[in-house]
């Protein structure tokens, strides 16, 4: 063992401990000894000590050379040593190192709507692909990790279901105050959810978008909106033995409901400049191509902002516009 540059180096359960500067020729050398002693017990010390005196006399006329020399060594203590009772200590192989998640693009959606409109029910389809036919309302928020792979780059989602909230906090204390741990006002993109069956719903999410963009810089935050409930449209319309009159009205109210079904599609496309969604969450209708959807934004947005370079997407078009070809998977 070959002497330090003025330090002691004490190497205990896999890490250092403490590193100090003792010459070897020091009165400090036996406080340090008895320091020493609050960290190991007496037959831990008295292995210490002997260890110490075997290297004390085996560098003997090293220190006496470098003392005519004016000269200061150090010792060089392994408290592993005496953990293995004496044993010559072993090459430790250097730790591997594991990928740190951080390096991993994480992307917070929450999903916000009026109750019952199928928040949870579109989650559950995506991650799980399951669906209950009974509803249970959200009462505790609930985060989901799945990944999408799309354009050969892994992105990790973070999907917060919330319960339904009345309003969206003008700031971080209202948000606190009323909303803790929900992270509404720090999410990467959010996704609006209403009823197609009840396009009243809708009015419900306006109002949530609209206060969204009051109160926090939506710049660069894709916003989403899904229509759920696509099998329910019009199947209230009742058979041909409820009467001629009944079957008019039932035709008349299904095209009501397309007309403010087409209204809501050119407010969402056309002045709200989002992308907009029907999807059937009972039915697996569509509702991957909802998170397909947000992710293309999102990745677009990764490329245009220089966030991998200033090359283009693998498979973007030449002259610049939309990829026909994206590729999603998840995982």
């Amino acid at each position: 063992m070959k002497p330090a540059n003025n330090k002691i180096f004490i190497f205990g359960h896999g890490y250092i401990k403490s590193v100090q500067s003792v010459p070897l020729s020091s009165p400090q050398t036996d406080t340090f000894l008895s320091v020493c002693c609050i960290w190991s017990c007496s037959r831990t010390l008295r292995t210490f000590k002997e260890y110490i005196m075997r290297y004390k006399k085996r560098t003997a006329q090293t220190s006496r050379a470098a003392r005519h020399g004016d000269k200061k060594y150090t010792i060089q203590l392994d408290l592993d040593y005496l953990e293995r009772g004496g044993v010559p200590a072993l090459p430790v192989p250097a730790p591997t190192v594991e990928p740190s998640p951080d390096t991993i693009d994480l992307v917070k959606v929450i999903l916000l709507g009026a109750p019952a409109v199928g928040k949870t029910s579109i989650i559950q389809q995506f991650v799980w692909s399951d669906f209950t036919e009974q509803y249970i309302p959200t009462e505790h928020k609930q985060t989901f990790y799945p990944s999408v792979i799309i354009n050969e780059h892994l992105y990790e989602l973070k999907i917060t279901d919330v319960p339904v909230i009345p309003y969206f906090p003008i700031n971080s204390y209202y948000e606190w105050a009323h909303y803790r741990f929900y992270g509404l006002r720090n999410a990467t993109a959010y996704i609006l959810v209403f009823d197609l069956a009840n396009v009243e719903t809708f009015q419900f999410i306006r109002n949530l978008r609209d206060q969204m963009f009051e109160s926090r810089d939506m710049k660069n935050v894709p916003v989403l909106v899904v229509g759920n409930k696509q099998d329910l449209m019009c199947s209230s319309t009742p058979s041909g033995t409820s009467g001629l009159q009944q079957l008019a009205m039932a035709e008349s109210a299904c095209t009501d409901s397309r007309e403010k079904r087409r209204n809501i599609v050119n407010l969402v496309r056309k002045h709200w400049k989002c992308a907009y969604i029907e999807c059937s969450a009972k039915y697996n209708w569509r509702v991957i191509s909802i998170f397909k959807e947000l992710m293309e934004t999102i990745d677009a947005m990764e490329w245009s902002g220089g966030g991998r370079g200033s090359e283009p997407p693998p498979d973007s078009t030449a002259a610049g516009g939309k990829s026909h070809e994206n590729r999603c998977a998840v995982s």
